[in-house]
């Protein structure tokens, strides 16, 4: 094993300072491709073995589960038989937040077999909360709720902030007593809970400032508001803390990550020491310079340029198409002639945009994986045969009581279920004791008594094999004695599906663990934090061009990269409306365009079907913050800029686009007839702009580029005929859309056409 000189001999001068800086508050900011995981290892294992610090005592965040078995593998390769790192605590926040519940959680009312649930579980919850509405209606609320949670908020809060009203709150507040009630935690609760034991029991904070001495971060540009919190708690007044990331790769706004948290880091540790890692280790020069041409447009990052030693590369390529099948056919075209399936990806920002790919790659014979499609344990009979398994190491586990009581059917339907959870407080909420009772009552009908008699009879017997260790023959039972295998069974020999052989992976899973309870809560933990846990069939293990969306790339990187759909409102999307948007997008362009090692693909529609109609798009305001010196272009592109005088680019566009954006004066007579949006009502004026008419023609055809002094730069997106009048529908770049009457509209037309 080489020892620690070596390790830092193989590092570059900002990567040794990082891994050598252990005295103050750590900022390491690490872009795209600059080692940022050998200097996190490394400094572990320097941590090890120079500086004495005990594996036990050492705590290392990361976002995944496979990232943190990594970190562990590689530390354990570089100290070998000096050091046993699995007493090093390497887990990801919800992790470690379901770690310190479980040793402690009894301090605010928990059980030692809480169930972890997950989106679909806790939205059953929130139903059963709420009988009188449906689930697609609940599920809204229930990423609010989540969303609230991710911000550290509690139904007690003031939630205007996100948008929550009167009525919001007082779903909030029924769920969360409904969760407390049964004795579970939703997946925000790992970090949220953990906050609550952390500044509610003091001598439990006490003892995790004693447990550890250092506390390294990963990807801290993804943390959220819940899980900052939660790290300010755990950093005592000895505690060492470094965190790592990228505020150029912070993509999960939507799910509440908030890149002030690495911005502000130096302002909430003061004396922080912030080290910046440049160099990329992963692709050419040229890519890279696409990639800082784009980045250094936002406004809220830290100063940095990526750099690398490796060839300057051939130029990225950015080709104007017709439409997505076009678009589809060139990326075929390309992968036909090298057939570099295995080393080529492309990304796109929405799942949708996979369609016209795997069309034409089915039509053409190019194997392909799709990224991101139905995980395992999300198919519907594992998660009924882990709804067994749930309910067995917690009864009062409603939702998964109620999913599992009468499916198969075994007729105790929603009467009879509310009969049966009619005797909840007589049974202190435990479900099993709720069946006894009502079956004792007599006011089940007899059909209802037999199946609840059956079910309450399995499932003592279950607990009963469980208290044996017999784990595996008790999960066969469940699933054959509740009826779920005969109920697949019929369904695979009708459908020709596998489902069957999904209950055996599920099985098969589960025998790898200790057969007993804690190897069953063991079992069901790790699948709620890392869903991937099950299943051989990850579409990343097969042979084909990966298709995948730019979210789902982080971590990984490609020999050669296309990223499809550069059209305004496909990227950046339609929500990208304020500045913050729009940064966050940009930041998503920066993660795609660095995933490439060799080479780089841009590729930018003229039409696009967007819910089944055709529709006219303006090439990306990220293709005109690349110098043009970068790219070799292919194709003609759409004209969609001012051709007057003053025009530089997309700048002048984007700021003539603010201004109408917040104007006050709205069309003029003879213009919108009919107006789709938001904004205060059309000002009349009396003057009237008469267009001439020409044989056979129409004034304004479809596509064409238009200017209005109201509304700004826009598009004519369908054109028809009332009467003996042209009528013409634009869709302006304020998201405004705006019928017309083509001879008196008040619009320029904007290049040729």
């Amino acid at each position: 094993m080489p020892d620690i000189q070596t390790l830092l001999g193989q590092l570059n001068d900002a990567q040794k300072e990082a891994v050598l800086e252990n005295s103050h508050p750590l900022l390491v900011l690490a872009g795209a491709g600059s080692g940022k995981t050998r200097v996190i290892t490394t400094k572990i294992a320097y941590a090890i073995e120079e500086l004495g610090i005990s594996p036990y005592k050492i705590l290392a965040v990361t976002f995944t589960n496979k990232a943190a078995n990594e970190m562990k593998e590689r530390v354990q390769s570089m100290l070998g038989n000096r050091a046993d790192v699995s007493e090093c605590n390497i887990r990801t926040f919800h992790s470690f937040g379901a770690w310190l519940l479980r040793r402690f959680g009894s301090e605010i009312g928990l059980g030692d077999n809480f169930t972890i649930y997950d989106d679909d579980d806790s939205l059953s919850l929130l139903a059963s909360c709420f009988p009188n509405y449906k689930k697609r209606e609940l599920d809204p609320i229930m990423r609010k709720i989540s969303y609230a949670k991710d911000r550290g908020l509690s139904y007690n809060d003031n939630l205007t902030s996100i948008g929550g009203d009167a009525t919001f709150k007082r779903m909030f507040e029924a769920y969360e007593r409904k969760l407390h009630q049964v004795g579970n935690v939703d997946f925000a609760d790992l970090i949220g809970r953990s906050i609550e034991l952390l500044e509610t029991k003091g001598h439990i904070l006490d003892w995790v400032h004693h447990r550890f001495s250092m506390i390294l971060v990963d990807e801290y540009q993804d943390s959220n508001a819940a899980q900052f919190r939660l790290l300010r708690d755990l950093v005592g007044p000895g505690t060492f803390i470094c965190v790592v990331g990228d505020d150029d790769q912070s993509i999960y706004r939507f799910r509440g990550a908030e890149v002030e948290n690495i911005l502000n880091f130096p302002q909430q540790y003061p004396s922080t020491k912030t080290v910046k890692l440049e160099q990329n280790y992963r692709s050419t020069q040229r890519i890279l310079e696409v990639a800082n041409s784009v980045i250094q447009n936002n406004k809220g990052r830290h100063e940095k340029k990526l750099w690398t030693d490796n060839e300057q590369g051939p130029k990225p390529n950015l080709f104007y198409v017709q439409d997505e099948q076009d678009e589809a056919v060139r990326v075929a075209n390309i992968l036909g002639k090298d057939r570099l399936f295995n080393e080529s990806a492309i990304l796109y920002r929405t799942n949708a945009q996979s369609v016209a790919f795997e069309t034409v790659f089915k039509r053409m014979g190019i194997p392909y994986k799709v990224v991101g499609a139905l995980q395992f344990y999300a198919r519907e009979e594992v998660k009924d045969a882990l709804a067994l398994l749930f309910l067995l190491t917690n009864t009062k586990d409603e939702v998964n009581f109620k999913r599992m009581i009468n499916k198969p059917p075994r007729g105790i339907g929603p009467s009879a279920q509310d009969t049966i959870l009619g005797f909840s407080s007589s049974s202190g909420g435990d479900l099993l004791i709720m069946l006894k009772q009502a079956i004792e009552s007599g006011n089940l009908s007899t059909k209802a008594k037999a199946g609840s008699a059956h079910f309450l009879r399995m499932y003592e017997h279950a607990q009963k094999m469980l208290t044996e260790g017999e784990l595996v023959d008790c999960a066969n039972f469940l699933i054959r004695e509740s009826g779920l295998l005969d109920h697949y069974q019929e369904i695979d020999m009708q459908n020709s599906t596998g489902k069957v052989e999904n209950l055996e992976a599920l099985v098969n899973a589960l025998s790898s663990y200790d057969s007993s309870l804690e190897g069953l809560l063991q079992f069901l933990e790790q699948l709620s934090l890392d869903p991937t846990t099950l299943g051989s069939d990850d579409p990343r293990d097969k042979d084909g061009v990966t298709l995948i969306t730019m979210h789902n790339t982080k971590g990984l990187e490609f020999d050669r990269v296309f990223v499809a759909g550069l059209e305004e409102e496909v990227f950046p999307g339609r929500s990208a409306e304020s500045d913050e948007d729009t940064e966050e997008e940009r930041r998503i362009f920066y993660v795609a365009v660095t995933r490439a090692r060799k080479q780089l693909f841009l590729l930018s529609a003229r039409a696009r079907k967007i819910w089944g109609k055709t529709s006219f798009q303006h090439p990306s305001r990220f293709i005109d913050e690349i110098d043009p010196s970068l790219l070799l272009v292919q194709g003609m592109r759409a004209q969609n800029t001012f051709l007057g005088d003053g025009y530089n680019g997309f700048s002048s566009l984007q700021e003539k686009r603010k201004n109408h954006a917040t104007s006050s004066s709205w069309g003029a007579s003879g213009s919108p007839i009919i107006q789709k949006g938001f904004g205060p009502k059309a000002k009349t004026f009396s003057m009237k702009t008469v267009n001439e008419e020409k044989d056979g023609e129409p004034l304004f055809p479809l596509g064409q580029r238009v200017y209005s002094d109201s509304y700004g730069e826009g598009e004519v997106i369908a054109l028809k005929k009332s009467g003996d009048r042209e009528v013409i529908e634009v869709r302006f770049f304020n998201g405004r859309k705006a019928t017309f009457i083509s001879k008196f509209a008040q619009l320029e037309k904007i290049g040729g056409f």
